[in-house]
């Protein structure tokens, strides 16, 4: 199977699949024919229950000194869910894994913490990395070499080589696992890649609740992401239904280049004959993820990852060495193991289902009352650009002023809205709403210009969630050419009642700064969740007989919830008008506090800091999850019952209780 972008007529990273066991591995990476030398790290999975087999790893260590490596390293990093689940040794956990510095055949190597060194400096500006720490282990090794384990997984439906990939980086509070692994994958990619699926954990939720299929299978190759594939294929899941590699390939900029994956005979037909690709990639007879629905609902409770992390927890264990659990997480692994064990079918997946959107439900509604009445409790967002400011033309930025003067002049050069300070002024163009309003704040320009840069001037708008903004090299004097990404609360606020997505918007901007006024202008480039249609605008700093005046002129076309889908507001205008017009007059309201907050130096922002993967699970979160499963359980419990003897009476009728 070919990695997306690749041409069919090329030769392609493909599948490796080699059937005969340990004994192909050699045999496999001489195929793939990376080069091996100088100090070689192998990045490999050690989470309990289902770490890579020591077997696997010490063949590998074996393999690579072999073919030259000077000495082998085997590295990991405790995350969250390692943390969660009562671990806090890497060691220990290699102990546990059956590595103990040494092959049966002789060879040595050490067992390192990838979190012990790290350099900050290594990404980039735009990357959600920046300024966190890499591993300097992997980073400077000669040879990197990632290996995984085959397992099914409840969110992601696969684990493959993605998972450990991970722990290549700090894990960075409120960022997107999937926007860190496309960072590293960027920044210091694997040279080889091996995924164990010699005994391939499967099951609902293979990786927490192993069922053992002996396949004999190994795949290994040079591109993570053909290689991820494969295990998805073999394990019969859509490889993008894994968030880590769906991320991964929709920020891949090209194709694989000349990596490459080839197998060896599998005991079903050969090799194949496909382009670049050896061994077939077949699902292993007895194969089973989780069921849809059961996924489906864990992926609705996983977007808060707060409670993400309570269900890792909760699913399986206690695992071997690991400290005692919290005893309201030992009652909730208690209700929650037997349902996920029993989700491989229908019947299972509507029993988990239940628990699991009760929970949801829940979660919901409090991100609801927060987006709308408690801000400082919404959690913030860390995010990376999401594109490549440096791929567009210098015309994207400089341009700006010419593309935005269509609407300076839709709305009046210089003319405020009349009806006095922070009057709006709106029409409707091409379905977007195009607008302008103005506040005149008694404040010095010189001094005022000096404390609030315009350049940072979205994120000083209200309900601003979190962003990243660059500056871009060229530009004229006097101009600063930048590209930004901002995350907002659902607009208007009460759209997250109906599932309304955060404003998710990617732009090219150019900073315009004289002595008379300050300008910031953007263009949308796209919506990485698909929210806005149109975010374009200007803010203007200019000097007034009161001090400064700012104006804020803009069109937006933001998406509706899908449960708004049949609503046609623009039908509505009695409805429609005064809904826009009281939104905006809130949010403007806000955005000029904001400014005069940060003119005072006080403080405005909204949300709290996101929760750190080293702190402990919330009890909170616990309980919750706890009370929903308890209740649904309790619920249905005597619609499931069984009475026993002593409820049958002399006429052979059985008796139930009531419901209490």
């Amino acid at each position: 199977m070919a990695p997306a972008r690749v041409p069919s007529g090329n030769p392609v990273a493909g599948t490796v699949v080699a059937g005969g066991g340990l004994a192909s591995l050699a045999a496999a990476v001489a195929q793939v024919a990376p080069a091996v030398g100088g100090h070689a790290v192998v990045l490999t999975r050690l989470s309990q229950p289902t770490p890579v087999a020591s077997a696997v790893v010490h063949e590998l260590v074996d393999l690579l000194v072999e073919r030259g490596a000077g000495d082998v390293t085997i590295g990991f990093r405790l995350r969250a869910h390692d943390r969660d689940r009562g671990h806090d040794s890497v060691v220990e956990l290699a102990r546990l894994a059956g590595l103990g510095g040494r092959t049966p055949r002789g060879h040595s190597y050490d067992v390192v913490d990838l979190a012990i060194n790290g350099d900050h400096t290594l990404a980039p500006p735009a990357s959600v990395l920046h300024g966190c720490a890499v591993s300097t282990v992997w980073a400077g090794a000669g040879t990197r070499v990632l290996l995984g384990r085959a397992v099914t997984d409840l969110l992601d439906r696969y684990a493959a080589a993605l998972d450990p990939f991970l722990r290549a980086g700090e894990e960075v509070a409120g960022a997107a696992p999937a926007d860190v692994v496309a960072d590293l994958l960027d920044l210091v990619p694997p040279q080889l890649v091996v995924v164990d699926a010699l005994e391939a954990a499967v099951g609902p939720d293979g990786g927490r609740l192993p069922r053992l299929l002996d396949t004999g299978t190994l795949v290994v190759g040079t591109d993570v992401l053909a290689v991820d594939g494969a295990v998805a294929g073999l394990l019969g899941q859509d490889r993008s239904s894994s968030r880590l590699f769906a991320g991964a390939l929709a920020r891949r900029r090209t194709g694989p280049g000349d990596g490459r994956v080839h197998g060896f005979g599998d005991g079903r037909g050969g090799p194949s004959t496909r382009s670049g690709v050896l061994g077939a990639v077949v699902p292993f007879a007895g194969t089973h993820g989780p069921h849809p629905a059961a996924r489906a609902a864990a992926v609705r409770l996983a977007a808060d990852p707060e409670l993400e992390r309570v269900l890792s927890a909760s699913i399986g264990g206690p695992d071997p060495g690991a400290a005692p659990a919290d005893p309201v997480l030992a009652v909730v692994r208690a209700v929650l193991t037997p349902l996920v064990e029993a989700a491989a079918d229908g019947v299972g997946a509507f029993a988990l289902s239940g628990v699991v959107d009760a929970v949801a439900a829940t979660a919901h509604g409090v991100r609801a009352w927060q987006t709308g009445l408690d801000k400082s409790a919404v959690p913030r967002r860390v995010v990376p650009l999401g594109f490549d400011p440096g791929s567009l033309d210098g015309s994207a930025y400089d341009g700006l002023p010419e593309f935005f003067a269509e609407f300076d002049a839709l709305v009046g050069a210089k003319t405020p809205p009349a009806g006095g300070d922070e009057a709006l002024r709106w029409r409707v163009v091409d379905g977007a709403t195009v607008f302008e309003t103005t506040r005149d704040l008694p404040a010095d320009f010189d001094a005022f210009v000096a404390r609030v840069d315009v350049a940072a001037g979205i994120s000083l708008m209200a309900d601003y969630l979190g962003g990243r903004r660059v500056t871009v090299p060229g530009g004229a004097p006097g101009t600063t050419r930048q590209a930004e990404r901002n995350l907002y609360l659902p607009q208007p606020n009460y759209l997250a009642l109906w599932g309304g997505e955060p404003i998710d918007v990617c732009k090219v901007e150019l900073v315009e700064r004289g002595p008379e006024e300050h300008r910031l202008t953007w263009r949308t480039l796209h919506s990485p969740n698909g929210s806005a249609v149109f975010d374009d605008g200007s803010l203007t700093f200019s000097r007034s007989a009161r001090g400064t005046l700012v104006r804020v002129r803009g069109r937006q076309l933001f998406s509706l919830p899908p449960s708004w889908a049949g609503i046609d507001l623009a039908a509505l205008p009695e409805l429609r008008e005064p809904l826009l017009e009281e939104a905006y007059r809130r949010f403007f309201t806000t955005t000029f506090d904001n400014l005069e907050a940060c003119f005072e130096g006080r403080e405005f922002r909204i949300g709290r800091p996101p929760t750190s993967p080293t702190d402990p699970l919330l009890t909170r979160s616990l309980e919750l999850l706890l009370g929903a499963a308890r209740s649904w359980v309790d619920d249905r419990a005597p619609e499931a019952a069984r009475p026993d003897s002593a409820d049958v009476d002399l006429h052979g009728f059985h008796h139930v209780r009531g419901s209490r």
